[in-house]
């Protein structure tokens, strides 16, 4: 195939990708610069990770909408617990539907504490296995309350719900043609036997996954997408007709056109039946079908959960990751709901239950199959939220706090600076919305040291690092 055929190929997948989910495209020139370059430098260091110490994987949680974490941990001092009631109001999660945690290496006289609803994910973080990442957010550079009121060193279209959940994504808002989790796939694509399955998304297609050399993998619940028509049984009319079009999907085409189409499609029958049969060689657990009782009293069937669907689904991918020759995988799952304009306290608890649960079968679920240490969970989500009360929910804020779950993650603690709970502080820019003190960048990073990349792989997945002065958090 020439190299102008390659390229308008690989053109027009961009565009349909951009077309099937579209995460932006403006920044600020020098970043955007240093972005355009990544393929090729990419591809040059794409053997240069390190993976000889067996599998491992990242699995991204995105909490679509804009989470507001101010009320998943929850100052139980004195002072910042009078501080947060006044400023959340009806908003205010009760002292007696909270579970206190450790709060590790936070100022001494704090304390925290996580609602009922969360409990499963509390046990993960008491145990060691879980630990938080306070105040993270959308920052190219570290920025000052007097910055923000400038102007100076801010992301493109800040409290945008597209935008900033593309920039936690990429670095870029809406429009952006790769993420970070891709671009970390184009250097570790060459340590798998089947780099087909490098970014895998169960959750449709997502610019986090989207990478220079790389092509984000897309499971439903069940599995590989199949071509329907072209799997055993009546179809139109007829028991031949899946032969038949297995019999013309197997040509090679008339023109250049149609057989690279062809060719595409070929790997997608191949890629789907050799997955099926690996899935299918796992002996993970199928989801509870028993109605779980929630702390006020409804009922969670985790079956017919639509998150907890796609993590089993990521899960059978990451227990057949081995025998596939897999060494670096990358998941993407979401959950929407989180953008909590009015009937926060009637929606918000179901919420934190659904994530917590379905965390709690996975996490249970990788530790039966002995994969617990080489896999990290870590929740995103577009934006935190204000701290104040709108009189039913609360409004688009900025830096919000995060967990990570696995084995091999640092637990019971809290990492980065949690902010003083409170409204008119130095972290306040305005009805409680949190300048963050951690950024993206440097929450990638983390995950990418663990990873394997190097230092200089991370300032090629992460170009506005070097504007931070730690590149590694240490939560694992």
């Amino acid at each position: 195939m020439t190299s102008s055929r390659r390229h308008f190929l690989r053109a027009t997948a961009g565009l349909a990708a951009a077309a099937a989910h579209p995460l932006g495209a403006r920044f600020s020139l020098p970043l955007a610069t240093q972005l355009a370059g990544l393929g090729a430098l990419a591809a040059s260091q794409a053997r240069a990770a390190s993976t000889n110490d067996g599998y491992k994987a990242l699995v991204c949680l995105h909490l679509a909408g804009g989470n507001d974490s101010h009320n998943w941990i929850v100052p139980t001092d004195a002072g910042n617990r009078a501080s947060y009631a006044a400023a959340r109001g009806e908003l205010a999660w009760a002292e007696g539907k909270l579970q206190g945690i450790t709060s590790g290496t936070q100022a001494s006289g704090r304390s925290f504490g996580m609602p009922l609803e969360l409990g499963p994910l509390r046990d993960w973080y008491e145990s060691g296995q879980c630990a938080v990442l306070a105040n993270v957010g959308t920052l190219e550079r570290p920025v000052t309350k007097a910055d923000y009121k400038a102007g100076v060193g801010l992301p493109a279209k800040l409290f945008s719900h597209n935008d900033q959940a593309a920039t936690w994504q990429s670095l870029q808002p809406e429009g952006a043609p790769s993420g970070w989790g891709g671009r970390m796939g184009d250097i570790l694509m060459s340590a798998n036997q089947h780099p087909v399955f490098t970014a895998v998304s169960a959750s449709g297609n997502a610019v986090f996954l989207s990478g220079n050399s790389v092509t984000q993998y897309q499971v439903g619940t069940n599995g590989p997408v199949l071509i329907n028509g072209a799997q055993a049984g009546w179809r139109a009319g007829s028991a031949n007709t899946p032969g038949a079009l297995r019999s013309l999907l197997a040509g090679s085409g008339s023109n250049a056109f149609e057989a690279e189409y062809l060719k595409v499609v070929q790997r997608s029958l191949s890629t789907s039946s050799l997955l099926q049969t690996a899935l299918g060689n796992t002996a993970l657990a199928a989801l509870p079908t028993a109605p779980i009782t929630l702390p006020n009293g409804s009922t969670l069937a985790l079956n017919n959960d639509a998150l907890a669907k796609q993590l089993r689904i990521v899960a059978q991918m990451i227990a057949a990751g081995p025998g596939l020759g897999m060494r670096r995988q990358v998941f993407m799952v979401s959950i929407g709901g989180f953008d909590s304009h009015s009937h926060q306290m009637r929606d918000q608890p179901l919420l934190m239950a659904r994530v917590a649960q379905s965390v709690n079968w996975f996490l249970s679920a990788l530790q039966g199959a002995g994969m617990l240490n080489n896999v990290v969970l870590f929740s995103t989500s577009d934006f935190g939220r204000t701290l104040a009360s709108n009189g039913d929910g609360c409004d688009h804020g900025w830096g919000s706090h995060h967990f990570i779950a696995g084995g091999a993650v640092k637990g019971r603690q809290i990492f980065g600076t949690m902010p003083v709970t409170a409204l008119g502080t130095a972290d306040d820019l305005g009805s409680g919305r949190l300048l963050p003190s951690t950024s993206v960048t440097q929450y990638a990073a983390t995950l990418g040291a663990w990873m394997g990349l190097s230092a200089g792989e991370l300032r090629t997945v992460l170009p506005n690092l070097g504007s931070f002065s730690s590149a590694n958090l240490g939560f694992v």
